[in-house]
């Protein structure tokens, strides 16, 4: 039986569809910007643990009334359309709450129909500079909002958005095995994302803590 949550998802995406024709847009920056989305993502005022003013994602600060986006790590605008994706589903979210029971991408539901979708590949990066530099690591992961936590030799839990937290598990290397870092995520993020935005949490976070490091 295919999980309701996936249905749930899937159903959006065919509404997306009829709602707009796709073969139009020549790249997605097209589909997914402000104009399209912006009724859908002003529903997130003072929802979810949100402001009425503004969203926070991974340091990219959205101005509900203008669609703006300012990056917080330097202080200049940049493009909004990267994180529409992500706002869009989640103003459609089914609030379950926070299970604060931390598993990995492939332990979500539904998510063995969107394996593909995460790629640990993506924080490999992250155990890379967890070796040759971890306090300026620990540093910009806190500039992120992350918050340490006791797991592994080191954790940091951070809100990618308030109810769709993610955990960084770091291994020292040992005389087996090399250096890691695990990306879990809260068991009832699923109905808060869909498992491509989820998955693309992986690159996403990476990829923030990697400028922030300079």
């Amino acid at each position: 039986m295919v999980d309701e949550i996936i249905e749930y998802w899937a159903s959006l995406a065919r509404e997306l569809a009829a709602r707009f024709n796709i073969e139009e847009f020549d790249k997605s920056s097209d589909f997914w910007n402000w104009k399209n989305f912006s009724e859908d993502i002003r529903n997130l005022r003072n929802k979810f643990g949100f402001g009425n003013e503004y969203v926070d994602i991974m340091g990219l600060r959205v101005d509900f009334e203008t669609g703006e986006t300012l990056d917080l790590l330097t202080d200049q605008k940049t493009s909004t359309s990267r994180v529409i994706p992500h706002l869009y589903y989640h103003s459609k979210s089914q609030d379950k709450g926070v299970a604060n029971e931390w598993v990995k991408y492939n332990a979500l539901s539904g998510s063995w129909a969107c394996r593909y979708s995460f790629d640990e590949k993506d924080v490999k990066a992250l155990a890379d500079a967890f070796v040759n530099n971890k306090e300026k690591l620990f540093e910009a992961l806190k500039k992120l909002g992350a918050k340490e936590a006791d797991f592994g030799d080191a954790a940091f839990e951070l809100p990618f958005l308030p109810m769709v937290k993610v955990l960084l598990v770091f291994e020292e290397a040992d005389e087996e095995f090399p250096a890691s870092v695990r990306l879990l995520y809260d068991k009832n993020s699923i109905f808060y994302m869909p498992h491509e935005q989820l998955g693309d949490i992986s690159w996403f976070l990476a990829s923030r803590v990697l400028q922030s490091l300079g």
